[in-house]
């Protein structure tokens, strides 16, 4: 059976100081510590699950549904820099050929990981693109600002558009998938979505943002599965162990949970959890963002109480 782990080399690519490089050579051995030492997550990745394997059935349920969907058309993957839109990029390339996915790079204005992302487009050999969205959100977030209330002539104190709210927080991920299906319209490209398992399971994701897309390629697989399949296609650690982050508030992911994923990935695939705090935070998280996950709901005028 494939091991979720392999032996991996370094490897230096264009774009990165030694800096830079020498604090991801040192994240990614804190990563594979911590990951040894939870025996849970571990006995599952070395017996239940097989990396090879599930990149080889994934790269053919690709080739089957752009075959039904789309024969002629590209994979349109907006590349965030993050693991999980490289894992995309790298199994569509090997179901599709480099020709047939096309990468957008969306800063809102500055980005950090921007040179990474295009890293990572270049190591695939794949042609992008950079939309700079600053100007749509900052001409959206202005509008919202200067809504008048139609009633009162003002915003109520209460209904406030501030800064940093979820509300402002979710529009630069709207407005990449906006983007995406511009860039898609332009040459009957279809849209992936990115997300996984384990962002899913707590409602990390935004509706009709990152959310959408018409073909879901890693949402079978939590976050410790898409690095086991990652390592597997040999993906370079600067990019497969890269720390997620949500692009959004400049936090990691883990610092917006509250618990790590690997607590995240052992309880979603083991159903265990030492910690009771962390199974309180996971289990409210998981009920608070259902609706998600759910279609949406609809009125149908022949249902019976």
């Amino acid at each position: 059976m494939q091991k979720c782990w392999r032996s991996m080399g370094t490897v230096r690519l264009a774009g990165g100081d030694e800096n830079s490089w020498a604090e991801a050579q040192e994240k990614l051995s804190a990563y594979k510590r911590r990951i040894t030492m939870n025996p849970y997550l571990r006995a599952y990745m070395e017996k239940e699950f097989d990396a090879g394997k599930e990149a080889e059935r994934v790269i053919e349920w690709l080739r089957d549904w752009f075959a039904k969907n789309g024969p002629d058309s590209p994979a349109v993957i907006g590349l965030s820099g993050g693991k999980d839109s490289t894992l995309v990029a790298a199994l569509c390339v090997k179901a599709l050929g480099k020709d047939r996915v096309f990468g957008v790079l969306m800063p809102d204005h500055v980005q950090s990981d921007l040179q990474v992302a295009k890293d990572i487009a270049e190591w695939l050999q794949i042609p992008y693109a950079i939309v700079d969205i600053g100007a749509a959100t900052d001409g959206l977030k202005k509008c919202l600002k200067e809504a008048v209330h139609l009633e009162t002539g003002c915003i109520p104190a209460d209904r406030e558009f501030v800064q940093g709210t979820a509300m402002l927080t979710n529009i630069p991920p709207r407005i990449r998938m906006t983007t995406l299906y511009a860039v898609a319209q332009s040459m009957n490209g279809r849209v992936s979505n990115n997300g996984n398992r384990s962002e899913k399971h707590v409602g990390y994701c935004t509706i009709y943002g990152d959310m959408a897309g018409d073909f879901s390629v890693i949402s079978a697989f939590t976050v410790t599965e898409v690095i086991a399949i990652g390592e597997y296609l040999g993906i370079p650690d600067r990019f497969i162990h890269k720390d997620p982050s949500d692009g959004l508030t400049g936090k990691t992911d883990e610092d917006n949970f509250g618990f790590t994923y690997e607590e995240l990935d052992t309880y979603i695939l083991t159903g265990v959890c030492e910690k009771d705090e962390v199974k309180k935070k996971i289990e409210e998280r998981y009920q608070r963002n259902l609706f998600k996950q759910s279609p949406m709901a609809a009125y149908r005028k022949n249902d019976r109480e």
